[in-house]
C-alpha cells in the first residue's frame, strides 16, 4: 500500500529520534518518547528501566506488583512464565531490544497505567484455564479477544458533540470529516492507545484503521492538555473494563480510518480523497 508520508527509516531495524514528527498520531506519547530524544542509538533494557524507577510514584499490577523491565525469555515452561502472566504475578514484562513494536508497548504503561493493569488482569484467569490444559491458545473468549484487538490497534474518540461520534458509529465518514471538517478540532480529540497503531505510525498508509472506544467529554476535557487528557481517558477505560458491560467483543469497538482527520494525510485536504469506499467504508450494516 502507498505511504502516505515518507520516513527515514527501516522501522524494524534502526532508530530515528525525530519519529515523533512522522506523524500527528504520536502526540499524545510526544511527553514520553522526549525522554529518549538525545539518543542518536537504540536505548537499552537498563534505560527503560532507569526511566520505570525515576517515577515518583511505581507503575502497579493488580496483583500489586511494581512494572519492570525484563529482557524476553525461550518459550514459557509454565503458566508463571508467559507474557501476561508473568507481568500479572510479577511485574516483569518481558521486552525485546531494538524492537519498535516493544518500546511502544514499553511507553503506553507510561500513558495508561491504570487501564494497561486493569486489562492484563483480566486475561490471567482464563489464560490460566488454557495453559494449564494446553488448550488452544487462540480459543480466547470474545472479551479477551475485544481487549487484545484494543492493547494493539486501539484508540480512543473523545467528543463534546454526541452527533459527532454517531456519524463515527453509523461510518458517515464524508460527512464527518469533510461537511463538519470545521468542527472537529474543537469538539474531538483522537487519542491512539494501541502500540501496534504507534508502529504503524512509523509509515502510515492509506487502510489504517483504528479499532475505537468512543467517550463523550466536555469540552473543557477535549481542549485541555495532553497530560491531563491522557489521565482522564486512563480513569475512563479503567472503570469501563472494569465494569464490564459496556465493550464485550470485538465488534463493540468503532472502527476508524484515523488518516481521514484534518492533517493527517496531504490529500485528505481534497473532498475526492473521502471517495475512496475501500478505506470509508460504508459499515458492517449497509450494503
Amino acid at each position: 500500500m502507498q505511504h502516505i508520508f515518507s520516513t527515514k527509516i527501516d522501522f524494524y531495524q534502526k532508530w530515528d529520534a525525530n519519529f515523533t514528527s512522522f506523524s500527528p498520531i504520536f502526540l499524545p506519547l510526544k511527553f514520553w518518547a522526549d525522554q529518549f530524544s538525545a539518543f542518536d542509538k537504540w536505548p537499552g533494557l537498563d534505560d527503560y528501566q532507569a526511566m520505570l524507577s525515576a517515577l515518583p510514584e511505581s507503575i502497579m499490577t493488580h496483583s500489586g506488583q511494581i512494572l519492570k523491565i525484563v529482557k524476553q525469555d525461550g518459550k514459557p515452561g509454565h503458566f508463571s512464565e508467559h507474557y501476561a502472566p508473568r507481568i500479572y504475578l510479577s511485574g516483569e514484562i518481558q521486552t525485546r531490544t531494538e524492537n519498535w513494536h516493544d518500546f511502544f508497548q514499553f511507553l503506553t504503561w507510561f500513558m495508561f497505567p491504570k487501564t494497561k493493569a486493569v486489562i492484563n488482569a483480566i486475561h490471567i484467569p482464563a489464560a490460566k484455564v488454557r495453559i494449564e490444559q494446553q488448550a488452544d491458545p487462540g480459543r480466547r473468549s470474545p472479551i479477551e479477544n475485544m481487549l487484545s484487538l484494543f492493547d494493539e490497534g486501539g484508540a480512543v474518540i473523545l467528543s463534546s458533540d454526541p452527533s459527532l461520534l454517531d456519524l463515527i458509529r453509523n461510518f458517515k465518514w464524508k460527512e464527518l470529516f469533510w461537511q463538519r471538517r470545521d468542527e472537529l478540532a474543537d469538539k474531538l480529540s483522537f487519542v491512539t492507545f494501541g502500540h501496534a497503531m504507534y508502529e504503524k505510525g512509523l509509515a502510515p498508509y492509506v487502510g489504517m484503521t483504528a479499532n475505537c472506544i468512543l467517550l463523550d467529554a466536555d469540552e473543557s476535557v477535549v481542549k485541555q492538555t495532553n497530560q491531563y487528557q491522557l489521565e482522564w481517558i486512563d480513569n475512563a477505560l479503567a472503570d469501563l473494563f472494569t465494569q464490564g458491560e459496556q465493550y464485550k467483543k470485538p465488534k463493540d469497538l468503532s472502527p476508524f480510518p484515523l488518516l481521514g482527520l484534518p492533517g493527517w494525510d496531504r490529500d485528505n485536504e481534497h473532498e475526492s480523497y473521502y471517495n475512496n469506499l475501500a478505506y470509508f467504508r460504508p459499515g458492517r450494516k449497509q450494503k
